[in-house]
């Protein structure tokens, strides 16, 4: 498994997240919860204990791509100055 850095409390910005939630009975889970600024918006009864964006828990996943994909090197300079030279066909 993978370390995290969970944030704890309350989110500064409204949105889903990726939470871990505990249960009374003491277990827990993961799921994607709507922070609608004030409350967590779910109809479970178990208590969200930490909390991540959903790009950080995209930052934090190593996966890949599901399909082949041809990988184009990132240029460094443009080849002109205007814009549409900056995009490169696949």
């Amino acid at each position: 498994m993978s370390k995290v850095n969970w944030h704890k409390g309350k989110p500064t910005e409204s949105g889903t997240h990726f939470v871990a939630v505990k249960y009374v009975e003491g277990a827990g889970t993961f799921d994607f919860i709507e922070w609608d600024g004030k409350k967590w918006n779910t109809e479970f009864d178990g208590t969200v204990i930490a909390y991540l964006t959903l790009e950080e828990l995209v930052k934090n996943i190593p996966f890949e791509w599901p399909e082949n994909c041809k990988i184009v090197p990132k240029s460094t300079s443009p080849k002109s100055g205007k814009a549409e030279n900056s995009w490169e066909e696949m």
